[in-house]
């Protein structure tokens, strides 16, 4: 014989469940197997039981709200008194979605075209069911529940469920403190129990966010020598829309600066009153003083991050007023310039740590050579025009373009002896601008040359063609480069619309200054800006070992020398969330998501998802991708959501974009932003990632 008793004082509502008025109930069994099963089942109903009372108080609750809100005691609650309960409710909606659903919901409303836009009590808990229904999520807890019939999750459960799913290891006293802090219904919070609506809260949490909080602070070492980073950098900072005609404003510098560039271009140029002016040469783009876009870097320049600025100068100026632009430099950055006596004692560069707070010139820089011998205030040095390159390839493309096979043979041999300035032409450098260089601009002949000749502080800028040509040839000298001396990458002079490059070739071969047009916006910025949300956004990015590692002999095509184990990356595009109309106008969108990784050639891939047909609120689609990544240290992840179109093209609703190392495994929501990288508010997509390392 077994004996037991069930006490309502540990089993709660047990004498409810089994309709006896007894503080405890004995009972008696045959056996220690029959007394668990007893347990089991009058625990299964005491539960059962309590979540029903529960449920019962969330529905209360809702309705308590509302006639909180029904101020006039009418029974009715119009739009605006609706969106106001929302707000008190702490629930965030798009107002037009929430119309839609509203209207849904006044079923008088749909029976009488008359009658008036509100929602009694009964239509207005079926609005709010509509607005928070995530059948997704209702899976979810019903998988982790211990009893299949649970709408909830108790302390046990949302512990296993942390563990196996979203892969952390939590106490139950930290689980209490999810359900304190994520649980709507304070009856739930009192019983220890998560319900449906407050796992969802904990979803959509930063927390729960598909981006791992680790790398959303600064946790690279960030002592190494700023040649092992890559630095996020802009090209030809200044402008606004085009590289021709376009505005130039202090505004672009300030953008910048404020969305993380740690690299911003100058092209500097003599001005009137001897005050040397920034523009982009030998084109029709306005003009603004140097001086004032110097004062809004330093103004700017540490908002978003403390890691060094660096001024890369394109210098078109006289003397004179080279003279005027270095008094400017120290006059108004003062202690904040970076400066280091520039000679063979520099073996190493400093670090990004040492360098914080401090804005460093990248520039042409004389040496005791290159100044006259009777007067040691200038010097001559190579003048590398990049304006002068765009109209270069302006005049090849409209020769060949309009000459015949042979005559464009003809026409660019001509093109090529005729416009030979940007190589011969010699620049008079003042040597109270060169002391200001500490980054030395320097002329690329090939791999070799630059290993024997060039020092640690002299570094190279390559057009995005001449970037492609080397990467195709010898991508592993070019890492090989890249792992003692920086290299600066420029889009192609025929660029005049200032779209961007992929920048993910540069990246792969350990290019550190990969400058983009910042003011456009689309996927080359939204790979970049992906890239380098890691290390808290902070612009500096510790290359990996393979990069950084010349005895690795890293190659980008080859996997045999990435020295790392692959990785199995599986991902489920589970739903979608308030996905916004394209402009936020037109018919209800048609979804679909298209998935890609973007790194080394053998890891890039692409998928999508099937179209969801008139469904931007709560989209399901429940597919999943594998793959294998390679190189997962450069790989970079993006989910893009857009609307199918039969008639024209399909239209972009949404992204986003964030590297493989700081991708968190689990059930996660990521939050899109617009084709400019601002957020969508609360449009998002929910996924489940697993990443496994191969053996």
């Amino acid at each position: 014989m077994s004996t037991f008793v069930l006490d309502p004082v540990h089993s709660r509502d047990s004498s409810e469940v089994l309709s006896l008025q007894h503080k405890t109930l004995d009972l008696v069994t045959s056996s220690e197997e029959q007394r668990d099963t007893w347990v089991k089942v009058l625990s299964t109903l005491v539960k059962r039981q309590k979540y029903s009372a529960l449920r019962k108080q969330h529905l209360k609750w809702v309705i308590d709200n509302f006639k909180q809100a029904d101020i006039n005691h009418d029974g009715a609650l119009n739009f605006e008194e609706v969106m106001k309960v929302l707000h008190q409710m702490n629930i965030t909606m798009d107002s037009r979605l929430a119309r839609k659903i509203f209207e849904e919901a006044d079923v008088k409303k749909r029976k009488n075209k008359q009658a008036e836009d509100s929602l009694d009590p009964e239509e207005f808990y079926h609005f709010y069911q509509l607005l928070r229904q995530r059948p997704e999520v209702k899976e979810i807890l019903k998988k982790y529940s211990a009893d299949d019939d649970d709408d909830f999750l108790d302390l046990e459960d949302l512990q296993n469920f942390l563990k196996d799913a979203q892969k952390v290891n939590a106490s139950l006293d930290e689980c209490k403190q999810v359900i304190e802090k994520f649980e709507p219904l304070a009856e739930n919070r009192e019983n220890e129990v998560l319900s449906a609506d407050g796992l969802t809260l904990f979803l959509l949490s930063p927390a729960q966010n598909i981006f791992n909080p680790e790398c959303s602070v600064v946790y690279h070492d960030m002592t190494r020598p700023i040649t092992e980073y890559f630095i996020d950098s802009s090209h030809n900072t200044y402008l606004m829309l085009d590289q021709l005609r376009g505005p130039s404003s202090t505004e672009a510098y300030i953008r910048a600066l404020l969305k993380g560039c740690r690299c911003v271009e100058l092209d500097i140029w003599d001005g009137a009153n001897n005050e040397p002016v920034i523009f982009h040469g030998h084109t029709l783009t306005s003009k603004i003083l140097f001086k004032d876009a110097i004062i809004a870097c330093k103004s700017y320049a540490f908002k978003s991050s403390q890691f060094p600025v660096i001024l890369s100068l394109e210098n078109h100026c006289s003397v004179e007023q080279q003279r005027v632009v270095s008094k400017h430099l120290r006059e108004i950055l003062g202690d904040m310039l970076a400066t280091i006596e520039l000679n063979d004692s520099v073996t190493e560069m400093p670090s990004p740590r040492k360098l914080r707070g401090r804005i460093i010139v990248k520039g042409k820089c004389l040496a005791v050579t290159d100044c006259n011998a009777d007067n040691l205030d200038n010097g001559e040095v190579s003048d590398e025009d990049e304006a002068a390159e765009i109209v270069d390839e302006i005049v090849q493309q409209e020769v060949t373009t309009k000459a015949t096979n042979v005559q464009k043979i003809a026409a660019s041999e001509s093109v090529s002896h005729q416009r030979t300035l940007p190589v011969a032409k010699k620049l008079k450098l003042a040597k109270e601008l060169s002391d200001l260089v500490m980054l030395k601009s320097v002329h690329f002949s090939d791999f070799a040359t630059s290993k024997m000749k060039h020092k640690c502080y002299e570094m190279s800028s390559f057009v995005e063609k001449k970037t492609s040509k080397l990467i195709g040839q010898d991508p592993a000298g070019f890492v090989s480069h890249n792992q003692k001396h920086l290299s600066r990458i420029y889009p192609n002079g025929m660029r005049t619309d200032s779209s961007n490059y992929d920048p993910i070739d540069p990246l792969n071969c350990g290019c550190q200054i990969v400058a983009l047009n910042y003011q456009t916006s689309g996927k080359p910025m939204q790979l970049y800006k992906g890239k380098f949300l890691d290390n808290g956004g902070c612009g500096y990015i510790l290359k990996p070992k393979a990069l950084r590692d010349p005895t690795l002999n890293f190659n980008p095509n080859d996997p045999t020398t990435f020295g790392c184990k692959p990785k199995s990356l599986n991902i489920k595009v589970i739903s979608g969330q308030r996905l916004p109309k394209p402009g936020g106008a037109g018919e209800v969108i048609d979804p679909y998501v298209c998935v890609s990784v973007h790194g080394v050639p053998s890891d890039t891939m692409k998928w999508k998802t099937r179209i969801i047909d008139n469904n931007g609120f709560n989209p399901l689609w429940n597919e999943t991708f594998t793959t294998r990544i390679h190189m997962p240290e450069l790989a970079v992840i993006q989910f893009v959501v857009k609307d199918y179109d039969q008639r024209s093209k399909n239209d972009f609703i949404g992204q986003y974009t964030l590297p493989l190392t700081c991708m968190t495994e689990g059930f996660r929501h990521l939050f899109l932003t617009d084709n400019d990288g601002e957020s969508l508010s609360v449009a998002a997509l929910f996924v489940h990632v697993s990443i496994a390392t191969e053996s």
